[in-house]
C-alpha cells in the first residue's frame, strides 16, 4: 500500500526519499532528523538533505529544541495537497495555452491520418470528440462503445448538440440513434467489431471498436469526414426503408447481387 502511495506522491513532484520523510512525519508527528530516518527507511547521510528540501518546499516546518537538535513538524496534509492542486492547475492551464497557441500557428495544409493505438487512448479520444462537439455528431458501432460512450453522448445531447447514426445490438437507445436491422450481409474475414465518430463535420475518429485493444485513425481530412457521414447517412435510410417497409428479403437479393459481381461471398450474422 505504501509503495502505491509513493509511486503517487512521486507524479504530485516530490522525490522517493522526500514522499516516504513527509508521509512518516505525517504519521509520527513533530520529530528530529533520526527518528525520521530510522521510521522511513531513508539513509542517515541522505535525511537532512531531504529534510531541508521538504522545508523549502514549505511541507515541514523546523525549530531548534533546547539541546540545539533540529525538530520537523510537517504542514498538514490539506495544506500540502491544496497547495499541489493550486500549482497543478496554474501550470495546466499554462501548457494548455502554449500547446494550443502552437497548434494555432503551425501549418496546416497538410492533413494526416494519425493512427490511435490501444483501448484507452482511442476511449479518450472518443470522449474528447464528444466534448469538443458543439452541432452534431454522426456515429455507427456496436453495444460495448455505445455503452463506454453513453454519458459523454448525453452530456452532448443535453448541451444542444445533436446525436445521429446507428447501432448495433442495443436496447432503448438515446434520441437520434437508430438501432441497425438485425441483417449483415457485408463484412470483414475476421469479423471484429468497428465504429465511426465524426464531430461538427470538422474532426472524424474511426476504425476497429475499443474493445479489440486495436487501431483506430484521427483525421480532419475532408473528403474522409464527408465519405464516412455519407456512408452513416446512407445506412440510417436504408435502415428506416427496411423498417418501414419490411424489405429485408429485397436487401439481400440486391446485397448477394452486388456481392456476386466482386466475386464474394454473402454472409449473414
Amino acid at each position: 500500500m505504501e509503495e502505491v502511495l509513493f509511486d503517487k506522491m512521486q507524479k504530485l513532484g516530490l522525490n522517493l526519499y522526500e514522499s516516504k520523510a513527509y508521509a512518516t512525519l505525517l504519521k509520527v508527528g513533530t520529530a528530529n532528523a533520526y527518528k525520521v530516518s530510522k521510521e522511513s527507511g531513508i539513509p542517515r547521510a541522505r535525511i537532512y538533505d531531504v529534510l531541508e528540501t521538504l522545508t523549502k518546499r514549505g511541507l515541514a516546518m523546523v525549530e531548534e529544541s533546547s539541546e540545539n537538535a533540529k525538530i520537523y513538524t510537517p504542514v498538514p496534509s490539506k495544506v500540502f495537497l491544496e497547495k499541489t492542486k493550486k500549482e497543478w492547475e496554474n501550470d495546466f492551464e499554462d501548457v494548455t495555452n502554449a500547446l494550443n497557441k502552437l497548434e494555432m500557428e503551425a501549418d496546416k495544409r497538410d492533413i494526416y491520418v494519425f493512427t490511435v493505438k490501444g483501448k484507452e487512448n482511442i476511449i479518450s479520444y472518443c470522449r474528447q470528440l464528444l466534448r469538443d462537439a458543439s452541432q452534431y455528431v454522426m456515429v455507427s458501432m456496436w453495444n460495448e462503445m455505445y455503452e463506454l460512450l453513453l454519458p459523454e453522448l448525453e452530456e452532448c445531447q443535453n448541451r444542444g448538440c445533436k446525436i445521429l447514426g446507428v447501432c448495433h445490438n442495443i436496447q432503448n437507445p438515446m434520441d437520434g440513434i437508430e438501432i441497425h436491422h438485425s441483417g449483415k450481409y457485408h463484412d470483414m474475414t475476421e469479423k471484429l467489431h468497428w465504429f465511426i465518430i465524426s464531430a461538427d463535420g470538422r474532426k472524424l475518429l474511426y476504425g476497429y471498436s475499443a474493445e479489440t485493444d486495436r487501431d483506430a485513425f484521427y483525421t480532419e481530412d475532408v473528403s474522409h469526414i464527408y465519405l464516412l457521414e455519407d456512408y452513416i447517412m446512407h445506412d440510417m435510410v436504408i435502415n428506416r426503408f427496411i423498417s418501414e417497409y419490411k424489405n429485408e428479403e429485397k436487401l439481400s437479393s440486391m446485397m448477394e447481387d452486388i456481392l456476386t459481381k466482386m466475386g464474394k461471398k454473402q454472409e449473414s450474422w
